[in-house]
């Protein structure tokens, strides 16, 4: 929201140089991600998280849960104690607080090349145009953001400020194909050779009967009811099935079954822990299945028809997920997969654990290539500690990964503009777009990256060394907290001056 000043103000004396106290508001998923991971703006988290050694060079800094009672407050206090207080806002623009009282740094994360700029749903709110001319300096992690906002005409100053990458992801050992590692953690495969008894293959089965609402030999009233079920079924799937823990669901499941006189069926319940093993060739991807923009299906039908015939390949999928998301996500993954009917040899891991630092490191010593196949970035974070860690990658060109992804690092995959949908529009207009990837370029890189991997180790380590190069000199500790304090000295002297007075 967004306070209205009082017309009582005075003049405060500029701030010292290095007398900052940041005040920073996020998320509330960042007060638990690992029970939030994979929530609406749950990224923010980590963001605050990689940005706190910087706030540490600033001087004394904190989380402001409640921002719009709380904020005025914790500024007061600053000044008593002779600091400068600056609000940055780890929100997307139509969740952030903005007071006059207090100079707020807005730092939103954008993929788009548009901005939302009407009352998306009749909510104010959702203009993200209005909101962001409110604040007194805008950071971006990527030129592509920052080129989106100055193109709209934004009126406070634009800086790019990367997400700095913690020193851990720099000292990663080169990668080894004589090396295996192991994880505990919960997880599942999808074929390969550690899945012999799994049963029937995807596609096994004989082919079912039309739905009730499309079956044209039915009576019309079976039809009729078919499509009032559909209905109410996406309506559930919406607005019901996100918010239910998985004993409610499998709860509602099982009765809608007695109701419907249908046998019991077998349900993806959550994987138990244990060990996972992983050598030879792997590719990772680390993303949220629920986010439109991660393209699974170009990625995993991909892998399986490029690594059909090799037991030795494994594509690792961890997916940003939380204890009441996991059931339903590990569904949809499932669901997706046997609509495929990829015979394969190659393994796919997916793992819906929350991994520690440690295990982490673990999975990033594994990885051979990161793989994505995203159509829009704002940054792509896990991207980014892998080229710093060494291993190249196959992804596009576009958005947020203009930045840092080009032929010396990755094997890149061609894109071209389609039009889309501003992701939180409740009544979605095809009004600005991302990228379409060229799958079968996708599809001959990963043979060309397999290639390279076990034939050409030369270009492999030139890859992985640029890598490195690249992000240190774009995301390193010492490049972001440069671009910081950098931006920081754009903060309009005005800013400093203003309070808020409230009248008797």
């Amino acid at each position: 929201m967004i306070a209205a000043p009082s017309p009582t103000t005075a003049i405060r004396p500029a701030p010292r140089p290095g007398s900052y106290c940041v005040l920073v508001s996020t998320t509330a998923g960042a007060r638990d991600i690992r029970r939030n991971m994979g929530n609406a703006d749950y990224s923010y988290a980590f963001v605050l998280k990689a940005l706190a050694p910087l706030l540490d060079r600033l001087g004394p800094w904190q989380v402001v849960e409640r921002p719009e009672s709380s904020l005025s407050y914790r500024a007061a206090r600053a000044r008593e104690q002779g600091l400068t207080p600056i609000h940055l806002c780890l929100h997307p623009p139509h969740n952030a607080y903005l007071t006059p009282d207090v100079p707020t740094v807005a730092f939103p994360f954008w993929e788009f090349p548009s901005l939302p700029d009407r009352d998306m749903g009749l909510d104010t709110r959702q203009n993200w145009k209005r909101i962001l001319d409110r604040a007194d300096l805008i950071l971006t992690a990527c030129r592509f953001t920052a080129a989106t906002f100055r193109r709209e005409g934004l009126r406070p100053p634009i800086a790019v400020v990367p997400v700095p990458l913690p020193d851990s992801a720099f000292s990663v050992p080169d990668w080894d194909p004589r090396w295996t590692f192991e994880l505990d953690c919960r997880h599942v495969v999808l074929g390969g050779p550690e899945e012999p008894g799994a049963g029937p293959g995807p596609g096994a089965a004989d082919p079912p009967r039309l739905p009730a609402a499309d079956d044209p030999d039915r009576p019309s009233w079976q039809r009729l009811a078919g499509r009032a079920y559909l209905r109410g079924r996406a309506f559930y799937k919406r607005n019901v099935m996100r918010y239910l823990s998985e004993e409610a669901a499998e709860a509602l499941f099982q009765a809608k079954n007695r109701l419907m006189r249908r046998t019991v069926a077998t349900r993806i319940l959550r994987p138990p822990l244990a060990r996972l093993t992983l050598g030879g060739l792997v590719f990772t991807s680390i993303f949220n299945l629920g986010d439109r923009r991660k393209n699974i299906d170009d990625l995993l039908s991909a892998v399986l028809l490029a690594f059909q015939d090799r037991p030795d390949v494994t594509l690792v999928l961890k997916l940003a997920t939380n204890p009441d998301r996991e059931y339903f996500e590990l569904k949809e993954l499932r669901t997706r997969y046997d609509r495929m009917n990829i015979r394969h040899r190659c393994r796919v891991v997916a793992i819906t654990d929350y991994l520690s630092d440690a295990d982490l490191a673990s999975l990033s010593r594994a990885t051979t290539y990161y793989l994505n196949t995203s159509k829009a970035e704002g940054a792509c974070l896990p991207l980014q500690e892998s080229l710093a860690a060494g291993r190249p990658a196959v992804a596009p060109r576009h958005s947020a990964l203009e930045d840092y992804i080009d032929d010396q690092v990755a094997f890149v995959v061609r894109s071209d503009p389609e039009p889309t949908y501003i992701p939180h529009d409740p009544d979605p207009r095809f009004e600005t777009s991302w990228h379409r990837l060229n799958w079968q370029q996708l599809h001959d890189h990963l043979l060309e990256a397999a290639r390279v991997a076990e034939r050409d180790p030369e270009r492999y380590r030139r890859m992985a060394d640029a890598g490195r190069r690249r992000m240190k000199s774009l995301a390193s500790r010492e490049a972001a907290a440069s671009a910081l304090i950098e931006a920081l000295g754009q903060l309009p002297e005005s800013a400093h001056h203003r309070t808020l007075s409230w009248s008797a």
